[in-house]
């Protein structure tokens, strides 16, 4: 939280009573409101943005004639470790490509290492320069016919659930043991009801109802147009997923609409970084939309504003003063 002193200086630096810390000057700001555009500059405090849309002085000023500014992207799930470098190198890959906010799922690791996993990209998290949210593995192993190399329980998973940088219970992809009510999953759901990510390929009708009465919010394997307009109406956030894997962009371009943008993110799921060079990340899905002819402005909610608001992320999604 900030503090009283240091909310003081971003009113003062706002109103121009004193220098700006960092001024981005001339810039034309895409606003995700009303989708209009703002010519002016950015004024921003510390981590903060002090003001948008006037003229500022700063102690260093930047000019950004010519260019667009938009919010950061946010990758709604992702696993860290399937682009096989450590999550602070993975940060230095995507942040350039203006991807600030990525909800990240390491039960790869956490099967190899089990809880051990979990604490060690928490511990990443709180140095990082981009926001990482971890969500804590829910499936390790994803079911009891797996064999791992550790398991993960709903008592460890409350020994973290109340610590910073958490983002709820991870992909349940244990859809046989939701459906038929297997205590232990019903443990871990009971500790998350309400902030638990999806994976449910193919699930349709009373299974899905079930699935999602369950406490599952939202769910980021539908690769078939139809499955996820199902997922939509029945209330769930659909996350489209365009990665180095699993490529479903193509087929749900239908659905990035205004109406629809509250809705739906954008996901990469897994991603190496060969294919993030060569392709981008959440920015190289906003490009291939808009090349397709989808909406502007529907695109960029899908990948700022509507991840931000589904994990109720202050201060993200929009260029927020």
């Amino acid at each position: 939280m900030p503090t009283a002193d240091f909310i003081a200086k971003c009113i003062r630096q706002a109103r121009g009573l004193e220098a700006a810390d960092l001024v981005l000057k001339n810039a034309r700001v895409f606003n995700l409101t009303d989708g209009s555009f703002t010519t002016g500059d950015i004024a921003i405090c510390g981590d903060r943005i002090a003001g948008v849309g006037e003229i500022y002085e700063g102690r260093t000023v930047l000019d950004c004639k010519g260019l667009t500014a938009v919010p950061g992207f946010v990758d709604a799930h992702l696993h860290v470790e399937s682009s096989l470098v450590t999550p602070y190198e993975f940060e230095r890959c995507i942040l350039p490509h203006g991807t600030v906010t990525a909800v990240c799922d390491p039960h790869e690791i956490a099967n190899v290492c089990g809880l051990a996993a979990l604490e060690y990209f928490l511990e990443c998290s709180a140095n990082m320069r981009m926001d990482m949210l971890v969500a804590l593995s829910s499936c390790v192993p994803a079911t009891d016919l797996e064999t791992a190399g550790a398991k993960i329980t709903a008592e460890d998973l409350k020994a973290l659930a109340g610590k910073p940088n958490v983002a709820g219970l991870a992909e349940l992809m244990n859809v046989p043991g939701v459906l038929d009510q297997d205590p232990s999953v019903l443990a871990k759901i009971e500790l998350f009801h309400g902030s638990i990510d999806g994976h449910s390929p193919l699930v349709r009708g009373k299974d899905l109802n079930a699935y999602i009465a369950a406490g599952v919010v939202n769910d980021h394997e539908s690769s078939q147009l139809e499955e996820a307009r199902e997922k939509l109406r029945k209330g769930m956030v659909v996350f489209v997923r365009e990665g180095s894997v699993a490529r479903d962009l193509e087929d749900m371009l239908p659905l990035l609409t205004i109406e629809n943008a509250p809705f739906l993110a954008f996901c990469t799921d897994d991603c190496d970084t060969k294919y993030i060079t060569e392709n981008g990340h959440i920015d190289g899905i906003v490009a291939k939309c808009l090349k397709a002819g989808c909406n502007p402005l529907a695109v960029y909610r899908i990948a700022c504003l509507s991840p931000a608001q589904q994990r109720n992320l202050k201060y993200k999604g929009l260029m927020r003063i």
